[in-house]
Protein backbone atom coordinates (compact mmCIF):
# COMPACT_ATOMS: atom_id res chain seq x y z
CA UNK A 1 0.00 0.00 0.00
CA UNK A 2 3.13 2.23 0.89
CA UNK A 3 4.23 1.50 -2.65
CA UNK A 4 1.30 2.32 -4.32
CA UNK A 5 1.35 5.52 -2.01
CA UNK A 6 4.30 6.60 -3.02
CA UNK A 7 4.06 6.05 -7.06
CA UNK A 8 0.39 7.83 -7.00
CA UNK A 9 2.47 10.70 -5.30
CA UNK A 10 5.24 10.80 -7.98
CA UNK A 11 2.70 10.44 -10.92
CA UNK A 12 0.22 12.86 -9.82
CA UNK A 13 2.40 16.21 -10.40
CA UNK A 14 3.66 14.55 -13.66
CA UNK A 15 -0.01 13.53 -14.91
CA UNK A 16 -1.10 17.40 -14.02
CA UNK A 17 1.46 19.18 -16.14
CA UNK A 18 2.88 17.00 -18.30
CA UNK A 19 0.72 13.81 -19.34
CA UNK A 20 -2.37 15.68 -19.33
CA UNK A 21 -2.19 18.71 -21.77
CA UNK A 22 -0.02 15.75 -24.05
CA UNK A 23 -3.56 13.32 -23.70
CA UNK A 24 -5.27 16.46 -24.05
CA UNK A 25 -3.73 17.36 -27.13
CA UNK A 26 -4.13 14.03 -28.72
CA UNK A 27 -7.71 13.99 -27.69
CA UNK A 28 -8.54 17.20 -29.26
CA UNK A 29 -6.72 16.54 -32.86
CA UNK A 30 -8.41 12.94 -33.13
CA UNK A 31 -12.17 14.53 -32.33
CA UNK A 32 -11.15 17.25 -34.84
CA UNK A 33 -11.00 14.12 -37.21
CA UNK A 34 -14.20 13.53 -37.21
CA UNK A 35 -14.87 16.84 -39.51
CA UNK A 36 -16.02 15.30 -42.85
CA UNK A 37 -15.72 18.45 -44.74
CA UNK A 38 -12.23 19.15 -43.66
CA UNK A 39 -11.13 15.62 -45.03
CA UNK A 40 -12.86 16.52 -47.97
CA UNK A 41 -11.14 19.89 -48.64
CA UNK A 42 -7.86 18.47 -47.22
CA UNK A 43 -8.02 15.62 -50.07
CA UNK A 44 -9.19 18.05 -53.09
CA UNK A 45 -6.15 20.25 -52.14
CA UNK A 46 -4.04 20.48 -55.59
CA UNK A 47 -0.74 20.56 -53.27
CA UNK A 48 -1.23 17.74 -51.01
CA UNK A 49 0.80 15.17 -52.95
CA UNK A 50 3.23 17.23 -54.09
CA UNK A 51 3.65 18.43 -50.84
CA UNK A 52 3.47 14.90 -49.80
CA UNK A 53 6.13 13.48 -51.88
CA UNK A 54 8.61 16.36 -50.45
CA UNK A 55 7.96 15.68 -47.31
CA UNK A 56 8.65 12.15 -47.47
CA UNK A 57 11.33 12.61 -50.19
CA UNK A 58 13.10 15.20 -47.59
CA UNK A 59 13.11 13.13 -44.40
CA UNK A 60 13.69 9.90 -45.72
CA UNK A 61 17.03 11.13 -48.04
CA UNK A 62 18.19 12.99 -44.74
CA UNK A 63 18.09 10.15 -42.43
CA UNK A 64 19.67 8.01 -44.97
CA UNK A 65 22.20 10.19 -45.61
CA UNK A 66 22.58 11.23 -41.91
CA UNK A 67 23.20 7.56 -41.03
CA UNK A 68 25.76 6.70 -43.48
CA UNK A 69 27.84 9.41 -42.75
CA UNK A 70 27.59 9.14 -38.66
CA UNK A 71 28.30 5.64 -39.42
CA UNK A 72 30.78 6.27 -41.79
CA UNK A 73 32.78 9.12 -39.76
CA UNK A 74 32.23 6.60 -36.30
CA UNK A 75 34.36 3.60 -38.06
CA UNK A 76 37.07 6.06 -39.03
CA UNK A 77 37.72 7.59 -35.88
CA UNK A 78 36.98 5.81 -33.16
CA UNK A 79 39.82 4.06 -31.32
CA UNK A 80 42.08 6.93 -32.80
CA UNK A 81 43.85 10.16 -31.65
CA UNK A 82 40.45 12.65 -32.57
CA UNK A 83 37.82 10.11 -31.39
CA UNK A 84 38.40 11.07 -27.51
CA UNK A 85 37.35 14.81 -28.23
CA UNK A 86 34.45 14.19 -31.25
CA UNK A 87 31.73 13.90 -28.63
CA UNK A 88 32.69 17.19 -26.81
CA UNK A 89 32.20 18.18 -30.21
CA UNK A 90 29.41 17.09 -31.33
CA UNK A 91 27.75 18.38 -28.21
CA UNK A 92 28.78 21.96 -29.55
CA UNK A 93 27.63 21.60 -32.72
CA UNK A 94 23.77 20.52 -30.97
CA UNK A 95 23.95 23.52 -29.31
CA UNK A 96 23.46 25.57 -32.63
CA UNK A 97 19.24 25.12 -33.22
CA UNK A 98 18.27 24.01 -37.04
CA UNK A 99 16.75 27.15 -37.47
CA UNK A 100 20.05 29.62 -36.62
CA UNK A 101 22.29 26.97 -38.65
CA UNK A 102 19.16 27.56 -41.58
CA UNK A 103 19.68 31.34 -41.54
CA UNK A 104 23.65 31.48 -41.40
CA UNK A 105 24.09 28.50 -44.19
CA UNK A 106 21.18 30.25 -46.17
CA UNK A 107 23.69 33.33 -46.83
CA UNK A 108 26.68 30.52 -47.52
CA UNK A 109 25.08 29.17 -50.34
CA UNK A 110 22.86 31.67 -51.78
CA UNK A 111 23.76 32.69 -55.17
CA UNK A 112 24.73 35.81 -53.66
CA UNK A 113 25.84 34.37 -50.25
CA UNK A 114 29.71 34.07 -49.52
CA UNK A 115 30.69 31.07 -51.51
CA UNK A 116 29.84 32.73 -54.39
CA UNK A 117 31.52 35.90 -53.24
CA UNK A 118 34.89 33.95 -53.47
CA UNK A 119 34.18 32.26 -56.39
CA UNK A 120 33.23 35.32 -58.36
CA UNK A 121 36.17 36.94 -56.97
CA UNK A 122 38.09 34.56 -58.42
CA UNK A 123 36.32 34.42 -61.92
CA UNK A 124 35.57 37.97 -61.91
CA UNK A 125 31.41 37.72 -61.98
CA UNK A 126 29.90 40.98 -61.93
CA UNK A 127 26.40 39.88 -61.35
CA UNK A 128 25.39 36.59 -58.93
CA UNK A 129 25.38 33.03 -60.51
CA UNK A 130 21.45 32.37 -61.55
CA UNK A 131 22.29 29.56 -59.31
CA UNK A 132 18.76 28.16 -56.96
CA UNK A 133 20.75 26.91 -54.17
CA UNK A 134 18.09 27.83 -51.29
CA UNK A 135 14.33 27.06 -51.74
CA UNK A 136 15.34 24.79 -54.72
CA UNK A 137 12.15 22.47 -56.10
CA UNK A 138 13.52 19.44 -54.88
CA UNK A 139 14.13 20.23 -51.01
CA UNK A 140 17.94 19.90 -51.48
CA UNK A 141 18.74 22.50 -49.58
CA UNK A 142 16.07 21.25 -46.71
CA UNK A 143 18.20 18.28 -47.00
CA UNK A 144 21.36 19.58 -46.46
CA UNK A 145 20.64 21.74 -43.25
CA UNK A 146 18.91 18.72 -42.26
CA UNK A 147 22.26 16.31 -43.09
CA UNK A 148 24.43 18.75 -41.45
CA UNK A 149 22.22 19.11 -37.94
CA UNK A 150 21.31 15.33 -38.08
CA UNK A 151 24.68 13.60 -38.87
CA UNK A 152 26.17 15.50 -35.21
CA UNK A 153 23.33 13.82 -33.24
CA UNK A 154 23.67 10.46 -34.24
CA UNK A 155 27.17 10.44 -33.55
CA UNK A 156 26.82 11.76 -29.99
CA UNK A 157 24.72 9.11 -29.31
CA UNK A 158 26.67 6.38 -31.36
CA UNK A 159 29.74 7.80 -29.24
CA UNK A 160 27.83 7.38 -25.86
CA UNK A 161 26.85 3.77 -26.38
CA UNK A 162 30.16 2.98 -27.24
CA UNK A 163 31.58 4.91 -23.98
CA UNK A 164 29.97 2.11 -21.96
CA UNK A 165 32.84 -0.36 -20.69
CA UNK A 166 30.71 -3.34 -21.14
CA UNK A 167 29.94 -2.10 -24.65
CA UNK A 168 33.62 -1.16 -25.27
CA UNK A 169 35.08 -4.52 -24.37
CA UNK A 170 32.51 -6.52 -26.11
CA UNK A 171 33.15 -4.59 -29.37
CA UNK A 172 36.69 -5.56 -29.01
CA UNK A 173 36.27 -8.94 -28.32
CA UNK A 174 34.64 -9.52 -31.37
CA UNK A 175 36.81 -6.72 -33.45
CA UNK A 176 40.05 -9.26 -32.57
CA UNK A 177 37.98 -12.64 -33.22
CA UNK A 178 36.90 -11.21 -36.50
CA UNK A 179 40.61 -10.06 -37.49
CA UNK A 180 41.97 -13.57 -37.07
CA UNK A 181 39.02 -14.72 -39.50
CA UNK A 182 40.06 -12.28 -42.07
CA UNK A 183 38.37 -9.40 -41.52
CA UNK A 184 39.74 -5.72 -41.87
CA UNK A 185 38.30 -2.85 -40.19
CA UNK A 186 35.96 -1.98 -42.15
CA UNK A 187 34.61 -5.53 -42.66
CA UNK A 188 34.33 -5.72 -38.79
CA UNK A 189 31.98 -2.41 -38.61
CA UNK A 190 29.82 -3.40 -41.76
CA UNK A 191 29.35 -7.02 -40.33
CA UNK A 192 29.52 -6.96 -36.53
CA UNK A 193 29.52 -3.26 -35.34
CA UNK A 194 26.77 -1.61 -37.02
CA UNK A 195 24.46 -4.94 -36.74
CA UNK A 196 24.61 -4.73 -32.89
CA UNK A 197 24.73 -0.93 -32.64
CA UNK A 198 21.82 0.19 -35.24
CA UNK A 199 19.10 -1.54 -33.36
CA UNK A 200 20.12 0.66 -30.17
CA UNK A 201 18.98 3.87 -32.57
CA UNK A 202 15.86 3.10 -33.59
CA UNK A 203 14.12 5.71 -31.38
CA UNK A 204 16.44 8.15 -32.28
CA UNK A 205 16.16 7.35 -36.03
CA UNK A 206 12.49 7.27 -35.93
CA UNK A 207 12.58 10.95 -34.02
CA UNK A 208 14.95 12.09 -37.03
CA UNK A 209 12.93 10.82 -39.24
CA UNK A 210 9.93 12.10 -38.38
CA UNK A 211 11.25 15.56 -37.88
CA UNK A 212 12.78 15.72 -40.78
CA UNK A 213 9.34 14.83 -42.64
CA UNK A 214 7.12 17.39 -40.52
CA UNK A 215 9.26 20.05 -39.85
CA UNK A 216 8.05 23.70 -40.02
CA UNK A 217 10.48 26.87 -39.51
CA UNK A 218 13.83 25.00 -41.18
CA UNK A 219 11.35 24.61 -44.35
CA UNK A 220 10.25 28.42 -44.09
CA UNK A 221 13.67 29.15 -43.57
CA UNK A 222 15.47 27.65 -46.81
CA UNK A 223 13.03 24.87 -48.06
CA UNK A 224 10.90 24.66 -51.26
CA UNK A 225 7.82 26.70 -51.92
CA UNK A 226 6.37 25.78 -55.12
CA UNK A 227 4.89 23.60 -53.57
CA UNK A 228 6.42 23.46 -50.02
CA UNK A 229 6.16 20.25 -48.46
CA UNK A 230 3.18 19.33 -46.65
CA UNK A 231 4.19 20.43 -43.30
CA UNK A 232 4.60 24.00 -44.64
CA UNK A 233 1.05 23.62 -45.94
CA UNK A 234 -0.99 21.92 -43.07
CA UNK A 235 1.39 24.99 -41.30
CA UNK A 236 -0.10 28.11 -43.15
CA UNK A 237 -4.26 25.87 -42.90
CA UNK A 238 -3.75 26.19 -38.86
CA UNK A 239 -2.79 29.62 -39.02
CA UNK A 240 -5.71 30.81 -41.58
CA UNK A 241 -8.39 33.08 -39.75
CA UNK A 242 -11.39 30.67 -41.46
CA UNK A 243 -12.22 28.03 -39.46
CA UNK A 244 -13.01 25.07 -42.09
CA UNK A 245 -9.23 26.03 -43.23
CA UNK A 246 -8.21 24.98 -39.63
CA UNK A 247 -10.01 22.38 -39.85
CA UNK A 248 -8.44 21.04 -42.65
CA UNK A 249 -5.03 21.60 -41.32
CA UNK A 250 -6.20 19.35 -38.29
CA UNK A 251 -6.77 16.73 -41.12
CA UNK A 252 -3.39 17.29 -42.84
CA UNK A 253 -1.73 17.05 -39.73
CA UNK A 254 -3.46 13.77 -38.85
CA UNK A 255 -3.04 12.43 -42.46
CA UNK A 256 0.61 13.13 -42.51
CA UNK A 257 1.03 11.37 -39.05
CA UNK A 258 -0.64 8.88 -41.01
CA UNK A 259 1.03 8.77 -43.71
CA UNK A 260 4.42 8.18 -41.90
CA UNK A 261 3.09 5.79 -39.43
CA UNK A 262 2.14 3.77 -42.78
CA UNK A 263 5.82 3.83 -43.67
CA UNK A 264 7.16 2.44 -40.74
CA UNK A 265 5.14 -0.50 -40.33
CA UNK A 266 6.02 -0.30 -44.61
CA UNK A 267 9.88 -0.52 -43.16
CA UNK A 268 8.92 -3.22 -40.61
CA UNK A 269 7.83 -5.65 -42.69
CA UNK A 270 10.85 -4.95 -45.46
CA UNK A 271 13.03 -5.59 -42.26
CA UNK A 272 11.99 -9.04 -41.61
CA UNK A 273 11.28 -10.14 -44.96
CA UNK A 274 14.14 -8.62 -48.00
CA UNK A 275 16.50 -6.32 -45.69
CA UNK A 276 18.45 -9.16 -44.14
CA UNK A 277 19.00 -10.71 -47.47
CA UNK A 278 20.29 -7.73 -49.49
CA UNK A 279 22.52 -7.06 -46.10
CA UNK A 280 23.76 -10.61 -46.39
CA UNK A 281 24.38 -10.26 -49.83
CA UNK A 282 26.27 -7.06 -49.72
CA UNK A 283 28.39 -8.24 -46.70
CA UNK A 284 28.99 -11.87 -47.62
CA UNK A 285 32.86 -12.90 -47.69
CA UNK A 286 35.25 -11.50 -45.59
CA UNK A 287 37.47 -8.18 -47.06
CA UNK A 288 40.80 -6.78 -45.54
CA UNK A 289 39.58 -2.98 -46.59
CA UNK A 290 40.43 -1.34 -43.45
CA UNK A 291 38.78 1.58 -41.50
CA UNK A 292 38.23 4.85 -43.50
CA UNK A 293 40.31 6.90 -41.30
CA UNK A 294 41.35 9.52 -44.10
CA UNK A 295 37.94 10.49 -45.40
CA UNK A 296 36.52 10.45 -41.90
CA UNK A 297 38.84 12.68 -40.68
CA UNK A 298 38.11 15.08 -43.83
CA UNK A 299 33.97 14.80 -43.34
CA UNK A 300 34.96 15.65 -38.99
CA UNK A 301 36.86 18.88 -40.45
CA UNK A 302 34.44 19.69 -43.08
CA UNK A 303 31.48 19.36 -40.55
CA UNK A 304 34.06 22.13 -38.26
CA UNK A 305 34.69 24.46 -41.51
CA UNK A 306 31.34 24.50 -42.07
CA UNK A 307 29.47 25.38 -38.71
CA UNK A 308 32.86 27.81 -37.86
CA UNK A 309 32.06 29.71 -41.17
CA UNK A 310 27.84 29.81 -40.36
CA UNK A 311 28.46 31.20 -36.87
CA UNK A 312 31.08 33.40 -38.26
CA UNK A 313 28.78 34.96 -41.02
CA UNK A 314 25.85 35.25 -38.51
CA UNK A 315 28.36 37.61 -36.41
CA UNK A 316 29.49 39.41 -39.31
CA UNK A 317 25.49 39.72 -40.41
CA UNK A 318 24.64 41.19 -37.61
CA UNK A 319 26.70 44.10 -37.76
CA UNK A 320 26.63 44.33 -41.23
CA UNK A 321 24.49 47.12 -42.66
CA UNK A 322 26.06 47.44 -46.19
CA UNK A 323 27.16 44.15 -48.10
CA UNK A 324 27.10 44.24 -51.55
CA UNK A 325 27.83 41.61 -54.13
CA UNK A 326 30.46 40.90 -54.76
CA UNK A 327 32.35 42.54 -51.55
CA UNK A 328 33.90 39.24 -49.28
CA UNK A 329 32.81 41.88 -46.48
CA UNK A 330 30.67 44.41 -45.79
CA UNK A 331 31.51 48.14 -46.72
CA UNK A 332 29.90 49.48 -43.32
CA UNK A 333 29.68 47.84 -39.91
CA UNK A 334 27.00 49.37 -37.61
CA UNK A 335 25.22 48.00 -34.01
CA UNK A 336 22.24 49.19 -34.90
CA UNK A 337 20.59 46.00 -35.39
CA UNK A 338 21.81 44.92 -31.76
CA UNK A 339 20.60 48.16 -30.53
CA UNK A 340 17.33 47.72 -31.99
CA UNK A 341 16.78 44.13 -30.45
CA UNK A 342 17.77 45.77 -26.90
CA UNK A 343 15.49 47.97 -27.46
CA UNK A 344 12.61 45.29 -27.99
CA UNK A 345 13.91 42.58 -25.19
CA UNK A 346 10.40 40.94 -25.51
CA UNK A 347 11.18 37.77 -27.32
CA UNK A 348 14.32 37.41 -25.39
CA UNK A 349 12.97 37.86 -21.98
CA UNK A 350 9.74 35.42 -23.14
CA UNK A 351 12.35 32.87 -24.72
CA UNK A 352 14.40 32.88 -21.37
CA UNK A 353 11.69 32.64 -18.87
CA UNK A 354 10.04 29.71 -20.68
CA UNK A 355 13.26 27.93 -21.18
CA UNK A 356 14.41 28.37 -17.90
CA UNK A 357 10.93 27.59 -16.11
CA UNK A 358 10.08 24.94 -18.20
CA UNK A 359 13.41 23.18 -17.68
CA UNK A 360 13.63 23.61 -13.89
CA UNK A 361 9.58 22.16 -14.02
CA UNK A 362 10.69 19.32 -16.11
CA UNK A 363 13.73 18.65 -13.90
CA UNK A 364 12.00 18.40 -10.64
CA UNK A 365 8.75 16.37 -12.08
CA UNK A 366 12.21 13.88 -13.74
CA UNK A 367 13.81 13.75 -9.91
CA UNK A 368 10.08 13.55 -8.43
CA UNK A 369 9.56 10.74 -10.26
CA UNK A 370 12.61 9.24 -10.11
CA UNK A 371 12.56 9.08 -6.36
CA UNK A 372 9.47 8.09 -6.09
CA UNK A 373 8.24 5.48 -8.67
CA UNK A 374 9.64 2.24 -8.82
CA UNK A 375 12.53 1.55 -12.24
CA UNK A 376 9.66 -0.56 -13.51
CA UNK A 377 7.28 1.74 -14.45
CA UNK A 378 9.98 3.40 -16.39
CA UNK A 379 9.28 2.00 -19.30
CA UNK A 380 5.60 3.55 -19.34
CA UNK A 381 6.54 7.00 -19.15
CA UNK A 382 9.90 6.28 -21.51
CA UNK A 383 7.16 5.41 -24.17
CA UNK A 384 5.26 8.60 -23.70
CA UNK A 385 7.95 10.20 -23.88
CA UNK A 386 9.08 9.24 -27.19
CA UNK A 387 5.74 9.26 -27.94
CA UNK A 388 5.69 13.03 -27.61
CA UNK A 389 9.04 13.21 -29.93
CA UNK A 390 8.32 11.00 -32.40
CA UNK A 391 4.47 12.33 -33.42
CA UNK A 392 4.99 15.33 -35.70
CA UNK A 393 5.08 18.59 -33.11
CA UNK A 394 2.48 20.14 -35.92
CA UNK A 395 0.08 17.31 -34.83
CA UNK A 396 0.74 17.84 -30.73
CA UNK A 397 0.77 21.34 -31.32
CA UNK A 398 -2.44 21.50 -32.96
CA UNK A 399 -4.31 19.51 -30.47
CA UNK A 400 -3.02 21.44 -27.60
CA UNK A 401 -4.15 24.42 -29.61
CA UNK A 402 -7.93 23.06 -29.71
CA UNK A 403 -7.69 21.66 -26.04
CA UNK A 404 -6.23 25.12 -24.67
CA UNK A 405 -8.21 27.04 -26.65
CA UNK A 406 -11.52 25.55 -24.83
CA UNK A 407 -9.92 26.13 -21.30
CA UNK A 408 -8.79 29.83 -22.25
CA UNK A 409 -5.05 29.19 -22.07
CA UNK A 410 -3.82 30.05 -25.35
CA UNK A 411 -2.48 33.26 -26.05
CA UNK A 412 -1.11 33.59 -22.05
CA UNK A 413 2.48 32.67 -20.60
CA UNK A 414 0.84 29.40 -19.19
CA UNK A 415 -0.42 27.86 -22.29
CA UNK A 416 2.87 28.44 -24.54
CA UNK A 417 4.74 27.18 -21.22
CA UNK A 418 2.42 23.95 -20.68
CA UNK A 419 3.06 23.64 -24.74
CA UNK A 420 7.36 23.96 -24.34
CA UNK A 421 6.95 21.03 -21.00
CA UNK A 422 5.56 18.64 -23.38
CA UNK A 423 9.03 18.10 -25.57
CA UNK A 424 11.06 19.38 -22.64
CA UNK A 425 10.35 17.31 -20.27
CA UNK A 426 10.51 14.52 -22.40
CA UNK A 427 14.18 15.00 -23.75
CA UNK A 428 15.17 15.83 -19.83
CA UNK A 429 13.83 12.68 -18.58
CA UNK A 430 15.58 10.19 -21.41
CA UNK A 431 19.17 12.09 -20.67
CA UNK A 432 18.33 11.62 -16.94
CA UNK A 433 16.92 8.07 -16.89
CA UNK A 434 20.18 6.49 -17.44
CA UNK A 435 22.42 7.89 -14.76
CA UNK A 436 19.98 8.51 -11.74
CA UNK A 437 19.09 4.56 -12.11
CA UNK A 438 22.87 3.63 -12.12
CA UNK A 439 23.13 5.74 -9.01
CA UNK A 440 25.04 2.94 -6.36
CA UNK A 441 22.46 2.23 -3.63
CA UNK A 442 25.40 1.88 -0.95
CA UNK A 443 25.55 5.32 -0.81
CA UNK A 444 22.22 5.45 0.60
CA UNK A 445 22.45 2.53 3.33
CA UNK A 446 25.99 4.74 4.52
CA UNK A 447 23.78 7.62 4.47
CA UNK A 448 21.26 5.39 7.08
CA UNK A 449 23.63 3.98 8.85
CA UNK A 450 24.51 7.38 9.91
CA UNK A 451 21.50 8.72 11.14
CA UNK A 452 21.06 10.92 7.89
CA UNK A 453 17.38 11.19 6.64
CA UNK A 454 16.53 10.96 3.06
CA UNK A 455 15.96 14.13 2.46
CA UNK A 456 19.62 15.08 3.74
CA UNK A 457 21.03 12.05 1.70
CA UNK A 458 19.81 13.52 -1.63
CA UNK A 459 20.38 17.25 -0.78
CA UNK A 460 23.73 16.70 0.50
CA UNK A 461 25.04 13.25 -0.89
CA UNK A 462 23.05 12.15 -4.00
CA UNK A 463 22.43 16.07 -5.57
CA UNK A 464 26.29 16.40 -5.80
CA UNK A 465 26.87 12.83 -7.06
CA UNK A 466 24.46 13.52 -9.65
CA UNK A 467 25.09 17.08 -10.65
CA UNK A 468 27.05 16.46 -13.81
CA UNK A 469 23.62 14.48 -15.61
CA UNK A 470 21.63 17.16 -13.79
CA UNK A 471 23.67 19.66 -15.36
CA UNK A 472 23.10 17.88 -19.06
CA UNK A 473 19.49 17.28 -18.90
CA UNK A 474 19.33 21.15 -17.82
CA UNK A 475 21.40 22.04 -20.95
CA UNK A 476 19.75 19.56 -23.15
CA UNK A 477 15.91 20.98 -22.25
CA UNK A 478 16.70 24.70 -22.40
CA UNK A 479 18.06 24.35 -26.21
CA UNK A 480 15.24 22.33 -26.98
CA UNK A 481 12.80 24.92 -25.48
CA UNK A 482 14.56 27.90 -27.25
CA UNK A 483 13.94 26.25 -30.15
CA UNK A 484 10.22 25.67 -29.98
CA UNK A 485 8.72 27.38 -33.22
CA UNK A 486 5.48 25.72 -34.39
CA UNK A 487 3.99 25.59 -30.42
CA UNK A 488 4.68 28.81 -29.51
CA UNK A 489 2.95 30.05 -32.50
CA UNK A 490 0.07 28.27 -32.51
CA UNK A 491 -0.90 28.61 -28.80
CA UNK A 492 0.79 32.32 -28.21
CA UNK A 493 -1.61 33.50 -30.86
CA UNK A 494 -0.03 36.45 -31.51
CA UNK A 495 -0.03 37.45 -28.11
CA UNK A 496 3.26 36.38 -27.09
CA UNK A 497 6.64 36.87 -29.33
CA UNK A 498 10.06 34.91 -28.96
CA UNK A 499 13.22 34.38 -30.80
CA UNK A 500 11.95 31.66 -32.83
CA UNK A 501 9.14 33.47 -34.24
CA UNK A 502 10.61 36.99 -34.83
CA UNK A 503 13.76 34.84 -37.14
CA UNK A 504 11.38 33.17 -39.09
CA UNK A 505 9.44 36.29 -39.94
CA UNK A 506 12.20 38.17 -40.84
CA UNK A 507 13.75 35.25 -42.67
CA UNK A 508 10.73 35.71 -44.77
CA UNK A 509 11.39 39.31 -45.68
CA UNK A 510 12.85 41.36 -43.60
CA UNK A 511 16.00 43.39 -42.10
CA UNK A 512 18.93 41.69 -42.54
CA UNK A 513 21.21 42.08 -39.61
CA UNK A 514 18.57 41.98 -37.50
CA UNK A 515 18.25 38.64 -38.54
CA UNK A 516 21.29 37.33 -37.54
CA UNK A 517 20.76 39.19 -34.42
CA UNK A 518 18.29 36.42 -33.41
CA UNK A 519 19.36 33.89 -34.99
CA UNK A 520 22.60 34.05 -33.31
CA UNK A 521 20.63 34.90 -29.85
CA UNK A 522 19.01 31.21 -30.46
CA UNK A 523 22.79 29.75 -30.62
CA UNK A 524 24.13 31.80 -27.90
CA UNK A 525 21.95 30.91 -24.96
CA UNK A 526 21.62 26.96 -25.51
CA UNK A 527 25.67 27.58 -26.03
CA UNK A 528 26.14 29.06 -22.86
CA UNK A 529 23.89 26.14 -21.23
CA UNK A 530 25.83 23.33 -22.15
CA UNK A 531 28.97 25.57 -21.26
CA UNK A 532 27.55 26.39 -17.92
CA UNK A 533 26.71 22.19 -17.75
CA UNK A 534 30.34 21.32 -18.76
CA UNK A 535 32.09 23.06 -16.21
CA UNK A 536 29.91 22.03 -13.47
CA UNK A 537 30.09 18.05 -14.64
CA UNK A 538 34.33 19.20 -13.89
CA UNK A 539 33.61 20.91 -10.59
CA UNK A 540 34.77 18.33 -7.72
CA UNK A 541 32.58 17.83 -5.42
Amino acid sequence: MKNFLNSFAGFLPLGILWLSPLAAGLVAVLYGALDEAAWLALFGHPQLWPGLALSMGTGTLSLIISALLAFWIVAGLYGGKLWPGTSGLMGGFLSLPHLAFAIGLGFLITPSGLLARVIGSVAAWAAPPQWVTTQDPYGFSLVTVLVLKEVPFLIWLISAHLARPEVAQMLNGHFRVSQSLGHGGASVWLRVFIPQILPRLKWPLLIVWFYGASVVDVALAIGPTQPPPLAVIIWSDLNNADPAVNARGTAGALFLTAALGCLVLLFMFLKRATLPSIWRFFTRGPSRRRTPRITSGALLLFFCAVYALVFAILCVMSIGTLWPYPDLFPSELRFSAWAQFLMSPAPLLNSLSLAVVSTLAALALAVFWLETVPEKLDAVLLACGIAALALPSLLIADGQYLAFLRLGLNGTWLGVFLAHLTPVFAYVFIVLKGPYRAFDPRYRAVALGLNADNYRFWSVVKLAMMKPALAAAAAVGIGVSIAQYVPTQLIASGRLTTLPIEAVTLASGGSRPLMAVFALMLAVIPAFAFIIASRLGRKPL
